[in-house]
């Protein structure tokens, strides 16, 4: 059969048709990503109509100096949506919501793409566009969500239908902004959430603040107590320090939130592992040092984002370090990844894709936010979809919640505004307190330290989030939807509400601060940015109790708010006394109250009841069951597929297992018992079928194999022509399709369907394998499949390869079969055989890989149909 070749991989739905984009291309009448003008396809007999996505980002104060250099470097991340954002928001609502028959029913590691990420269609459509378009396009992250690319100013620009221009901002920095939003093609618009990186106007900022001492006391300069707390136990040094500047040691706060009693149970954090959001760098010989004062032996790990925190920024200002040592003081033995990035356009957005896509650490804490104005709503919405990854992981995030009050743009600004990521909702919003006294219970008041220009705790109204269920859910004696409560800054419904934060708070007055190791020296410091980390490692404590036993709590705020409503003086120190209006031109908003207020949250931990509430919230219990196959009677050499079923009463994936199966037979953990058996004789099996929170169930029966002389001639391959779709063959994403799948760009050998491995033109490895026992009995085996190679690489050499393996039971490679490249091209598909007859009697995998480079740029498809696997 005769392919032509199409030359570009697009998948599902290509961003033109091919044969109206090389004339468009041609004549010069339109560009892939977007164009002034609609294009009329001739194919479709409709009109393309390009949209722009995103926005662009208003200037404020800033001076404009004239036109962006068009040879200019960028960095830009192409951020796409979810395959159904529906039901990711959905299924993120569900696993993280006390109650619910999902509750703590985490995805497994490195699953994300492939349950919620776009579709390989998607990634090949817009990938194809951005090239097409002069972009180069870097490796996808591993979440699917987001395309890095690089290219000029001028190129960029062109690209996407915009201008750049320069300004001065107010602080005297030099910036640069496009001047309108991104513009898409209207076929792979509806796959874009937006583009990071168009301007450098804003930045994430530290919100942290170091004391300055004053002539005159704040408060009282007392010494405040020191108590063993079973936790780790500051050195002279640091006890000076806090009883000179009236700060903190780790062990007195410990103390004022009572985490005595994990400490006393044994807990002091083991196994579990807190990564710190950082866009700077910090000394190790800090985090040493303070280690050496409290005797703790704490793991800290650093990982790099785009190179690292931005050079020549020294040991940063105090934020990397205070995050740290508050973890290590608080939760001595939980191991920490710290992240650093740099300060840029798409730094921020990279690390915290870098922090979740991992998903290693289940407590996450970030210091650094920028107010929800200045942040843009493409960054808001790219990170909306991240933080509800982090939720369908079992992830825990705590943000600062901001050091400038309810007015949180600052500089100046005095519109109420409240901070991003704090006010995302499925982030942890974390607020400050100004705590006179230890106690327990300490005494704590709204900090807002307006007098001296000391800062105040970030709380308000989200003008980007409408309010999530945990909320707008609570029962009316916390408060939540209170007399400031609106629906308007983030244009609710009627009868709605926004977002409001913080949700929780704790110390963070500069005045009644942190006592850390900075830059070689003891020294206070405060913000909210002290207390995310202080929440982050309560969280650590409570994953790590014996209540939970080892069992991380997820996005944390459904069960705060759940257990607020249901004990709350036990879990909560309430904060009832000042108000965040830092600059005092906002009528005293937001002021403490009873319960929940948009000064505090729900106020302060009460590390004794808390932790204990919030492991007993648990999942449902579930039950599964297993349909019984019956006896089954099979002939010694015959191939087998036998699919076990069972239900979940939760709804969750079932994990199979057997044992008892006769030689030559297994099962996969999707429950399909495969092979060829060698022996014959009678056997009892039992198959168990396993949710993700432990329940099972189990079913057994007999399997009979009868003898039989001779080789029974056979085919051994299940779905060997792919006609049954994605089925028995074990692929990476988007490997199987159909023809309409395909859009045409390349098509089956025989019948609708086919494997199609690579061509995204970007570095990528495609899979395909199935497990076959030869008979031992059969002298002769043979492979044969038809392959089709369309390549577009430019280069000489064998840049993108598919290699033919066999593969062991244990995955281990036996032999290569056969490797070709994109040197090999051909423009129909050619029938391949393989003798196969070494292998008789074992069981085997013949295993397909792709890979692509993108040295070449350019693409290479590589395409199977009609196999079989032979035997007489």
């Amino acid at each position: 059969m005769s392919v032509t070749s199409h030359r570009r991989r697009v998948g599902k739905r290509p961003a033109y048709p091919i044969s109206v984009l090389a004339v468009a291309m041609a004549t010069g009448l339109v560009m892939v990503l977007g164009t002034s003008v609609a294009t009329v396809s001739a194919a479709s007999g409709g009109v393309l109509s390009p949209r722009r996505v995103g926005e662009a980002p208003a200037p404020g104060r800033a001076v404009r100096l004239g036109r962006l250099a068009p040879s200019t470097a960028m960095h830009v991340d192409v951020v796409l949506q979810p395959r159904d954002p529906a039901a990711l928001a959905s299924y993120a609502a569900d696993v993280s919501t006390p109650g619910n028959a999902l509750y703590r029913h985490w995805i497994a590691p490195g699953q994300f793409a492939a349950r919620f990420g776009p579709t390989p269609a998607a990634i090949r459509a817009v990938t194809a566009s951005l090239r097409s378009a002069g972009l180069r396009v870097g490796q996808i992250s591993g979440d699917h969500l987001s395309l890095p690319v690089s290219a000029t100013a001028g190129a960029v620009a062109r690209a996407f239908s915009l201008g750049f221009n320069r300004y001065r901002m107010p602080s005297g920095r030099v910036a640069y902004a496009n001047t309108q939003a991104p513009l898409f093609a209207d076929t792979i618009a509806g796959y874009v959430q937006g583009v990071i990186g168009l301007d450098s106007l804003y930045r994430p900022q530290r919100l942290g603040l170091q004391r300055v001492r004053l002539t005159h006391s704040l408060r009282s300069s007392a010494p405040s107590p020191h108590s063993d707390t079973g936790g780790p136990q500051p050195c002279a040094a640091a006890k000076t320090t806090g009883a000179e500047d009236g700060a903190y040691t780790a062990d007195q706060l410990a103390s004022s939130y009572r985490f005595s009693s994990l400490y006393g149970a044994g807990d002091e954090g083991a196994g579990i592992t807190v990564a710190l959001f950082e866009l700077e760098p910090n000394l190790p010989t800090d985090i040493s040092a303070y280690q050496s004062c409290y005797g703790t032996s704490a793991s800290v790990g650093y990982t790099t984002v785009d190179g690292g925190a931005q050079p020549g920024t020294g040991p940063g200002e105090g934020e990397a370090a205070l995050d740290i040592e508050d973890v290590i003081g608080l939760a001595p033995k939980a191991a920490i990844d710290v992240y650093q990035g740099p300060n840029s356009g798409t730094g921020a957005y990279d690390t915290y894709n870098a922090i979740i896509g991992a998903d290693k650490a289940k407590v996450i804490s970030t210091s650094w936010g920028l107010c929800e104005p200045e942040a843009g709503s493409s960054t808001i919405s790219a990170e909306n979809t991240l933080f509800e990854e982090a939720a369908t992981q079992g992830q825990s995030v705590f943000a600062a919640a901001g050091d400038s009050g309810s007015e949180d743009c600052g500089d100046g600004d005095d519109s109420l505004a409240v901070d991003d990521p704090a006010s995302q909702p499925y982030v942890t919003g974390v607020g400050g307190t100004e705590m006179t006294a230890l106690g327990p219970p300490p005494t704590q008041q709204v900090w807002n330290e307006s007098a001296v220009g000391g800062g105040a705790g970030g709380g308000g109204i989200s003008s980007s989030h409408v309010m999530p269920s945990y909320q707008s859910g609570a029962p009316a004696s916390l408060n939540v939807i209170n007399a400031d409560s609106s629906g308007s800054p983030c244009g609710a419904a009627s009868g709605s509400y926004c977002r409001e934060v913080p949700d929780v708070s704790a110390d963070a007055d500069p005045y009644s601060g942190y006592v850390i190791y900075y830059d070689g020296s003891w020294t206070a410091i405060g913000g909210t940015s002290a207390a995310a980390p202080l929440w982050a490692a309560f969280m650590g404590l409570t994953d790590a109790s014996s209540s939970c036993g080892g069992e991380a709590i997820g996005f944390a705020n459904p069960a705060l708010y759940r257990a607020a409503a249901s004990a709350y003086s036990a879990d909560f120190n309430d904060i009832t006394s000042g108000d965040n209006d830092y600059t005092g031109t906002n009528d005293g908003l937001y002021p403490a109250g009873t319960g929940y207020d948009m000064a505090s949250g729900l106020g302060t931990p009460n590390g004794a009841g808390l932790a204990g509430t919030l492991c007993g919230e648990g999942a449902i219990s579930n039950t599964v069951t297993v349909t019984n196959p019956g006896t089954q009677t099979t002939t010694m050499g015959t191939a087998v597929s036998l699919q076990i079923s069972g239900t979940d009463s939760g709804g969750l994936a079932l994990s199979y297992s057997a044992t008892g199966l006769p030689a030559g037979l297994s099962i996969s953990s999707s429950g399909l018992v495969s092979g060829s058996p060698t022996t014959a004789g009678s056997s009892a099996v039992t198959v168990t079928a396993k949710d993700s929170t432990g329940a099972s169930a189990s079913a057994g029966f007999s399997w009979v194999v009868n003898a039989q002389s001779g080789c029974p001639a056979a085919q051994l391959l299940g779905n060997p022509g792919f006609e049954s779709g994605n089925k028995i063959w074990a692929t990476t994403p988007g490997v199987i399709l159909s023809n309409a799948e395909a859009a045409g760009v390349e098509v089956a050998q025989a019948g609708k369907y086919f494997a199609w491995l690579d061509g995204y033109g970007i570095p990528h490895t495609d899979t395909l394998s199935q497990r076959v026992t030869v008979p031992v009995q059969c002298p002769t085996a043979t492979l044969s499949y038809y392959q089709h190679i369309d390549s577009t690489e430019h280069s000489s050499a064998a840049v993108d390869t598919l290699k033919l393996e066999v593969l062991n039971s244990s995955g281990t490679v036996l032999q290569t079969l056969s490797t070709y490249s994109n040197l090999n091209a051909n423009s129909g598909y050619k029938l391949i055989t393989v003798n196969m007859s070494a292998y008789a009697g074992e069981t085997i995998t013949i295993k397909w890989t792709g890979v692509e480079t993108d040295i070449g740029a350019g693409t290479t498809d590589f395409c199977i149909d009609t196999t079989a696997f032979n035997v007489s």
